[in-house]
């Protein structure tokens, strides 16, 4: 269960057929196309009709349907089947254009030549790959883009980006990177020069600056004219603030290159033997992985095996296509009653899939206080271990909104259709993992007791916001 690449991939083929153009789609076929995508969603994707009921899906649905009366690029009737895909509610479905439009990525010379990340409302660069500018750094505030306000620009385009359920908090995590310049292409059009207007921190004169376009093949770390700046929830750490304060940074239960055993073993260990009372677990760049490392990190927080799902499960047509392969049947997948239901040992937080972990000593669980960071980047299995700890009440969170739903996701095993004609591929998540818990309101992150987003001042110091604010709470109660 991993962070979605949605987006960026389909946006790169989008984009590069945008500007070599398409010949145009009649409307039976796209009639055929869309029914062929709604009939496969209803068979396989069991987050179709989990957040807004079936009557009301179904009529956006056909309104959706009757707007394909007339001939269509194959871009055209993509940019309407991304309206399709938004009412599964789920940040792990995925679509793209036919792989052939690879060949001619980057060599529109139309895209800005910078990264950015939204914080706090800000939208901050974070990187430039034009020609060199001493006016430009790492840090600056930008305000405005050829005229328009930032603020205007990212209210059109977060209804581009996935979320789970109703969430807003992921929108602004992934409209990061590269992702914004790809998304400000597709829908503000071809340019070849940007006019901006930025800030820097502390100073009261704006930046005016007229940058011309690149191709997006100049998006490379060779080209790359602005020193990082490192942020430690980006890699796995573990800290002694002082005797009774430790910190230990999770950003990934997907790190291939890691053992999550051992890192863990000997972290908890440390703070045994530091006499530690007070961990901050910093998740907040935590968008998932391999299901099992998010179980294990609970058990050294918690000697309770929890029910962590009420039930695992998969449609009737998904289950069949794959009723052989052998870890379907190491999961002990059962067919019954037009659904299919994982083995109930894997409703468990003792389940570790098959990555052959084994249960912690006793005396290696933490016992003291925790405070968990989060973000809207907090995804997929972060955000299912974000659920175990407010489910079992076992810590505090501080941060912003957890990008995935409280109540679980559909992701897992996917499969991949491809519609007839337009040759549009979408990546239909199967599995669907119902988290045992009953929350207020559908559709909506773990949201912390304590609202702290990175600020642009702390990013300029590299300084993490949320373990600042977690420190100082925490010393204040000693």
């Amino acid at each position: 269960m991993r962070f979605p690449s949605i987006i960026f991939s389909a946006v790169f083929f989008l984009l590069f057929n945008a500007v070599n153009g398409q010949q145009k789609i009649k409307p039976e076929k796209l009639q055929e196309d869309y029914q062929f995508l709604l009939q496969e969603l209803r068979l396989q994707h069991q987050g179709l009709y989990e957040y807004i009921d079936e009557k009301q899906t179904d009529e956006l649905l056909d309104s959706i349907g009757a707007t394909l009366n007339s001939p269509m690029t194959q871009l055209e009737f993509f940019e309407k089947l991304w309206h399709v895909l938004a009412l599964t509610n789920e940040g792990h479905t995925s679509m793209e254009l036919p792989k052939k439009a690879m060949v001619k990525i980057g060599l529109s010379q139309s895209f800005l030549p910078f990264t950015v990340r939204v914080m706090d409302e800000n939208l901050i660069l974070t990187q430039h790959f034009g020609k060199e500018n001493e006016d430009l750094k790492n840090g600056l505030r930008i305000t405005s883009i050829n005229g328009k306000p930032t603020q205007e620009i990212l209210s059109e385009l977060y209804p581009l980006m996935p979320t789970d359920g109703f969430n807003e908090t992921a929108k602004r995590e992934w409209i990061g990177g590269t992702n914004f310049s790809l998304l400000y292409r597709l829908h503000f059009g071809k340019t070849r020069q940007f006019d901006l207007v930025l800030e820097e921190y502390g100073q009261a004169q704006p930046i005016r600056l007229q940058i011309p376009a690149v191709r997006f093949t100049r998006f490379k770390r060779k080209n790359a004219q602005l020193q990082s700046i490192p942020m430690e929830y980006n890699r796995f750490k573990f800290e002694q603030i002082n005797d009774s304060i430790a910190y230990l940074s999770i950003p990934s239960f997907g790190e291939d290159d890691l053992d999550y055993e051992t890192f863990y073993r000997n972290s908890f260990r440390k703070m045994d033997s530091l006499q530690i009372q007070h961990l901050i677990l910093d998740i907040q760049a935590n968008g998932g992985g391999t299901e099992g490392n998010e179980n294990l990190l609970f058990s050294y927080l918690s000697e309770e095996v929890i029910r962590k799902y009420k039930q695992v499960t998969m449609l009737k047509k998904p289950y069949l296509i794959n009723e052989a392969d052998p870890y379907y049947r190491e999961d002990k997948w059962a067919f019954s009653d037009s659904i299919a239901s994982r083995g109930d040992f894997t409703l468990y937080s003792n389940y570790y899939s098959d990555l052959g972990y084994q249960k912690p000593d006793y005396e290696d669980i933490f016992q003291g206080k925790l405070t968990v960071l989060t973000s809207g980047k907090t995804f997929s299995g972060g955000a299912e271990f974000a659920s175990m700890i407010r489910m079992t009440d076992r810590g505090i969170f501080i941060g912003e909104e957890v990008g995935g739903a409280y109540e679980g996701n559909v992701s897992g095993y996917s499969e991949f259709i491809r519609l007839p004609h337009s040759k549009i591929e979408v990546e239909i998540p199967t599995v669907h993992f119902q988290l045992d818990v009953n929350p207020k309101q559908k559709g909506r992150g773990v949201i912390p007791e304590y609202i702290v987003p990175q600020t642009w001042e702390d990013y300029l110091k590299a300084e993490n916001s949320k373990k600042k604010f977690a420190i100082r709470k925490i010393m204040n109660q000693l």
